[in-house]
This record gives structure tokens, C-alpha cells and sequence, in this order.
């Protein structure tokens, strides 16, 4: 009978140790990874920068920014919804000399359960520090919300002059 009981025990053991290594915590907030960095342009990218315009331009007076946005959701959510800024807008409301010249991307279906947005842009920075750079992007904002399954609507906002990281 003691050798019935100890088998039962240990079966009941080793299945409770299973099914709590099995369960999988279920998540209502999608994975948000973002990126926006200012950096200077090398050699090779300040080759395609046409200067013909400004007198006596140096690589240096450029920067490159980068912005990356990838966000990753279960099943758990609904209405995800994705603004961000118009970068070359942004650039240009600050001075209208300062875009050079610049590119973005975008994938956000709906259907799926990720969205990926990346920009990147050149522009004219000379006579600009670090703090002037966060300025410019002081009031631009990121936001991405979603409904959950309880149906609680949720957000988070992200403002680019904070997050901002220079290279």
C-alpha cells in the first residue's frame, strides 16, 4: 500500500511539474522596440549628398537620422493603431533648408500580428548641437494603442526628443 501511495504522489509530482513549465503567461501588450538615433554620414554616404548649393560644404555640417519601429502583438489584442510623425515635415518646420533628402518605409496590416516602419533621412545640421537636434523632434511623438480582449483601450507614447540617442 506505502508503494501505491509513493507512485502516486511522484506521478502527481511530475505532472505538476509539467504543467507548470508548459504554461505560458498570456500578454495583452504588444513588444514595442524603438529605435531613432542621429549619427554622421561616412565618406561613402556623403559622396551622394549634392552640395552644389551651399559654398563650402563639409561632411560634417550632415546628419544622418534613423528611426526604426517594430512592434510585435498576440492574438490578445485588437485596433492596433500606429502614428508617427512626418519626419521630412518635422525637419522642415524648424527650417525649411535643413531636408536634404530621405526615405521610409512601412508594413502594417492588420491582419498580421506585427508592424515593422523605419525612416531615414540627410540633413543640413550645420551650426546645430545635440541639444538643438532634440529641439527639433521636442514635440513629436510615437504613439501606438491597441484594445485588449477584456476590451480596455490602451497606448503608449513615446516623444523623440527624449528617446533621441546620438552616435
Amino acid at each position: 500500500m506505502r508503494k501505491i501511495i509513493i507512485t502516486i504522489i511522484f506521478l502527481l509530482s511530475t505532472l505538476l511539474i509539467l504543467t507548470a513549465c508548459g504554461t505560458e503567461k498570456v500578454k495583452d501588450d504588444p513588444e514595442i522596440s524603438i529605435k531613432f538615433k542621429v549619427s554622421n554620414l561616412t565618406d561613402e554616404e556623403f559622396q551622394f549628398v549634392g552640395t552644389k548649393e551651399l559654398e563650402t560644404a563639409l561632411k560634417d555640417d550632415f546628419k544622418n537620422i534613423e528611426f526604426s519601429l517594430d512592434v510585435k502583438n498576440s492574438n490578445n489584442i485588437s485596433n492596433r493603431k500606429i502614428v508617427i510623425p512626418d519626419f521630412k515635415n518635422v525637419v522642415k518646420s524648424y527650417d525649411k533648408k535643413r531636408y536634404w533628402f530621405g526615405e521610409a518605409s512601412r508594413q502594417d496590416n492588420s491582419s498580421e500580428n506585427f508592424a515593422q516602419y523605419g525612416n531615414k533621412i540627410v540633413f543640413y545640421s550645420k551650426g546645430l548641437d545635440e541639444q538643438a537636434i532634440k529641439n527639433i523632434f521636442g514635440e513629436s511623438e510615437v504613439r501606438v494603442s491597441w484594445t485588449t480582449n477584456s476590451g480596455k483601450d490602451e497606448e503608449k507614447v513615446f516623444k523623440l526628443g527624449e528617446i533621441v540617442q546620438f552616435q
